[in-house]
């Protein structure tokens, strides 16, 4: 309920001494904080206000004559924020908290109605709301000044009490002053709309050096990185340059199709010429082009060689996705792979191959066995996707208008270390008002929370491998590194379950560390 929310998160304005001059409510996930500016000089300052016992910062302190509200923000905060509207009905009713009453130290609440929206004489040059209590018994008194207004028809705080009058009730600062005056009010109302998807994972640097690349004729790029590391993120950003730079682009995911297209090999090259085709919007002609007599392989390359890369006027950025799953129908993976690999080769004598440029995204250390000159994975340019670091989540934390302080970011890490995928959801869900900081870290490595999905999968994997299931054991076992098979140490170490610390192995983060401790129970 939005008025359970709205006590929550009001609060006691305070000198060091713990002498309560009003009241405060918290207007932000980042600890930004409403009250009145005569409260603020009441208290000697904003130096002197404390806060649940803590100092603050000051973002905005307006003049108890004309615009009297202050913003102070309190560091470290992690918790919720009121609802806010700038809307308000005269004739509404309205409920409110505040800490002017020592017969109620937890703070009491009062109730009344929103009666107009007139200027009082007394304050000419103030824009008030005027609220009228409805007894004596609840009647508004200093403390109350930077209280809340919770209308309760709109379900939201419409304004703050300012001042009060012994005749007529209440006067309140309504949010469209604070709105005309702090103009950051407007990015809190209304959040900014995106996408997950359009959320920049890494720095422009790194993105640079992948479009640097896929510019060179006959390119290739291989992003090696764990399951959810943000392959096909970056594979799609590699494509959506291409585009900008008129270029032809395909994604080919691998997970698509189904499995009779693996039958054989034929098959499957016949999906994906014709896959490649309908996605250029050009025909697929494979009837025209293709000649049983000479075999898959030699009837793919001469349907790009002869057909399709003519088709087209500009390069094409081919992106295959989830390369992994192919390794699984080693027949098909023994003779595309190494096709691949002639094609990057073609480009260095045939023009027409400098057309085609491969990016190719995948997972697994553990290919099909291939002649290192015949493999894709030992040629072009190997991208693997590391993790973020403190300074690179704090700038995706301010692309969010989440002003995290070093605290935050290290609680967050502390979580899910700096797995790109992982600290994206959490920005994006806190960002989005979704949850809290504080509501993610407690839930986070059950299949309750954020992750459930996520970690069930790893689970699923473990649980078909004894032998990996039982290292990770040990390592999730003991409060530090540990030395394990190096080999075993490798394969948790390319799921990102682990990290190295020197030649033994800890977890990533404590979200492996306590999902797996509760699965294994280990004590």
């Amino acid at each position: 309920m939005n008025w359970e929310l709205v006590k929550a998160c009001t609060v006691a304005i305070a000198t060091p001494e713990g002498y309560i001059q009003g009241t405060g409510f918290f207007i932000s996930p980042n600890g930004h904080l409403l009250t009145c500016a005569h409260v603020v000089e009441s208290a000697g300052g904003w130096e002197k206000v404390r806060v649940n016992g803590q100092g603050v910062e000051l973002v905005y302190l307006g003049d108890r004559t004309r615009d009297d509200f202050a913003i102070l923000q309190l560091s470290g905060y992690q918790g919720q924020c009121v609802p806010l509207s700038l809307t308000f009905a005269p004739g509404n009713q309205f409920r409110s908290i505040g800490y002017g009453r020592p017969d109620f130290p937890e703070g009491g609440t009062i109730e009344g109605n929103i009666t107009d929206a007139n200027s009082h004489a007394d304050f000419s040059n103030l824009s008030m709301l005027r609220l009228r209590v409805m007894a004596d018994s609840q009647q508004i008194i200093g403390g109350y000044s930077g209280s809340p207004v919770f209308d309760i028809q709109l379900q939201a705080v419409v304004g703050m009490i300012a001042a009060y009058d012994n005749t007529q009730g209440g006067l309140a600062v309504p949010l469209t002053t604070v709105q005309q005056n702090w103009a950051e009010l407007e990015s809190l109302l209304h959040p900014e709309s995106f996408s997950e998807q359009e959320l920049p994972f890494f720095d422009q640097v790194f993105y640079s050096d992948c479009f640097k690349e896929i510019n060179k004729s006959g390119a290739l790029i291989r992003i090696k990185a764990p399951l959810q590391w943000g392959k096909t993120y970056l594979m799609n950003q590699i494509l959506h340059y291409g585009t900008q730079q008129d270029y032809q682009t395909v994604r080919v995911d691998f997970q698509e199709p189904e499995k009779e297209v693996f039958n054989t090999l034929k098959q499957f090259l016949q999906w994906f010429c014709s896959y490649i085709a309908e996605d250029l919007h050009i025909p697929d002609n494979l009837a025209e082009n293709w000649r049983d007599a000479l075999g898959a392989n030699s009837n793919c390359t001469n349907y790009f060689e002869r057909y399709l890369l003519p088709a087209i006027s500009s390069p094409l950025i081919l992106g295959l996705d989830n390369v992994d799953v192919i390794f699984s129908h080693q027949k098909i993976a023994c003779d595309f792979l190494p096709l691949l690999r002639a094609w990057y080769e073609k480009a260095k004598n045939k023009p027409i191959w400098r057309k085609l440029r491969l990016v190719i995204a995948y997972s697994k250390e553990d290919f099909i066995p291939i002649d290192t000159n015949r493999s894709p994975f030992n040629v072009g340019k190997l991208i693997e996707i590391q993790e973020l670091n403190e300074v690179q989540i704090q700038k995706l934390a301010q692309h969010l208008k989440l002003y995290w302080n070093r605290e935050q970011v290290a609680q967050l890490m502390a979580m899910v270390g700096g797995h790109p995928w992982l600290l994206k959801k959490a920005l994006y869900k806190i960002a989005q008002r979704d949850l809290t900081l504080t509501e993610l870290l407690q839930i986070a490595p059950t299949e309750e929370g954020l992750y459930g999905d996520h970690l069930f999968r790893h689970w699923l994997i473990l649980q078909d491998n004894p032998e990996l299931l039982q290292a990770m054991r040990q390592v999730v076992t003991i409060n530090g590194p540990v030395r394990i098979d190096a080999g075993k140490a490798s394969k948790l170490r390319n799921m990102r379950l682990v990290k190295y610390a020197g030649n033994d192995v800890l977890p990533l983060c404590d979200l492996y560390r306590l999902y797996f401790r509760d699965r294994l129970r280990v004590q």
